[in-house]
């Protein structure tokens, strides 16, 4: 910056001097001038060096590259280790999985299984409840008819009166049933029977033939 004001200010008075003058001067100063120009631009470039960039070069020792291998090769047997762990871990996981998996399938065949059994045998329940109550509308079935066969034997052995013996065709009013001579002897009260001529006459009275 000093060297710059330096310059401007002996290149101004170089100027006056010479331009003030004859034209020898004019020339000098003139010549001046052009060195003075020269010499500022030069100076200016002096003034602002390039920076320069300065390398150093580090010489490694044998026992420093050594350790530096040893600590690589340990880091990538650290590194394996860590990749080996990692898979194991992978795998672990796996198995677990499958195995909560195949758990999952096992419960649920046996929860199948068990519903199976269950529907197996309330239908079996269901089926022998069926027979049982079959068997017992069987019972009752017979046990009407026994007691129906009963009543009419009863019928057919109570009263006073015995068709068959008389030789006559008798009805009973209340059955609207007649009986003939030759078949089986009906026991009756008197006074619910009533006697026909022919059977017509019991037909036409509204009364049928007893089968047997």
């Amino acid at each position: 910056m000093t060297f710059a004001l330096i310059w401007v200010i002996l290149w101004g008075g170089a100027a006056y001097w010479a331009f003030k003058r004859p034209n020898r001067r004019k020339i000098m100063g003139s010549t001046f001038i052009f060195f003075a120009l020269f010499g500022g631009i030069v100076g200016l470039a002096a003034s602002n060096p390039q920076p320069t960039v300065k390398t150093k070069t580090v010489q490694v020792g044998t026992q420093r590259l050594a350790r530096a291998k040893s600590e690589s090769r340990r880091l990538a047997i650290i590194a394996s280790q860590q990749a080996s762990t990692s898979q194991k871990l992978d795998d672990q996981s796996s198995s677990q999985a499958a195995s909560v998996a195949a758990a999952s399938s096992k419960a649920l065949s046996s929860s199948q299984a068990a519903s199976r059994a269950t529907a197996k045998q309330e239908s079996k329940a269901a089926a022998q409840q069926a027979a049982a109550a079959k068997s017992a509308s069987r019972e009752a079935a017979a046990s009407s008819r026994q007691a129906t066969t009963q009543t009419s034997h009863a019928k057919h052995t109570q009263g006073n009166l015995t068709t068959g013996k008389d030789g006559k065709i008798i009805g009973n009013k209340n059955s609207k049933i007649y009986h003939v001579p030759g078949q089986a002897g009906y026991h009756m009260n008197s006074s619910n029977a009533v006697y026909f001529q022919t059977e017509a006459q019991a037909k036409a009275a509204g009364y049928r033939k007893a089968l047997r």
